[in-house]
């Protein structure tokens, strides 16, 4: 995982030192909240570092493409997840079997999780590596409310990204070699948290 984060890092700033960068923090997240996992905290930082000043701007991108992104997901769950007799659709096979960690396991771990924690499960997932399509697809699937869901990720997820932007306009490149240096400890405590919610959720089903 930690050579997995490195070369993304490496990667996304060598290709948003064009005039692409914000169309790839929109479009990352767009994706990561709707179909496909990606490091989105990566390519927010990497942005941002290249324009400090411009953080905010990039925060606001950042949760706009994330809200469209948790719309297209929950529309999915909604109206292409399953069949009239709660069977998966021939989609849902196919992203259970193409999308990375997107299982029909952690599908049904999620919906646990709203069963019984309903929005706290939206409130951590601002800190822990739950893949927001997973929880944007679940929630149209069980018919979480569409207007509720969208606003406490605009509002979670918001929190989340400005807080990033102002650690990179008051800290600059510090939180960059910050994040560099623990790259192996982030790996490492991504891991243990994916640990601890896949034990709570045995223990609690």
């Amino acid at each position: 995982m930690r050579n997995l984060l490195t070369q993304t890092f490496l990667w996304t700033k060598k290709w948003t030192k064009g005039p692409y960068g914000l169309l790839a923090v929109f479009m990352s997240l767009f994706l990561d909240a709707s179909v496909f996992p990606l490091p989105t905290t990566v390519v927010f930082i990497t942005v941002s570092l290249i324009h400090p000043s411009r953080s905010y701007y990039n925060a606001l991108v950042a949760v706009t493409g994330m809200a469209l992104g948790a719309i297209a997901g929950y529309m999915i769950g909604h109206f292409l997840w399953l069949l009239p007799d709660g069977s998966y659709t021939q989609f849902a096979h196919y992203l259970f079997n193409h999308i990375p960690g997107f299982t029909e396991v952690n599908y049904l771990n999620v919906q646990n999780l709203y069963i019984k924690w309903s929005y706290i499960i939206l409130l951590f997932s601002v800190i822990l590596p739950l893949p927001y399509q997973v929880l944007s697809i679940t929630a149209g699937a069980f018919g979480f409310n569409i207007f509720t869901f969208i606003l406490l990720t605009f509002v979670f997820q918001g929190l989340r990204f400005f807080f990033l932007a102002w650690l990179i306009v008051r800290y600059g490149e510090r939180v960059s070699a910050i994040f560099q240096k623990n790259l192996k400890v982030i790996a490492l405590i991504t891991v243990i948290i994916l640990f601890i919610i896949i034990i709570a959720t045995k223990i609690g089903s």
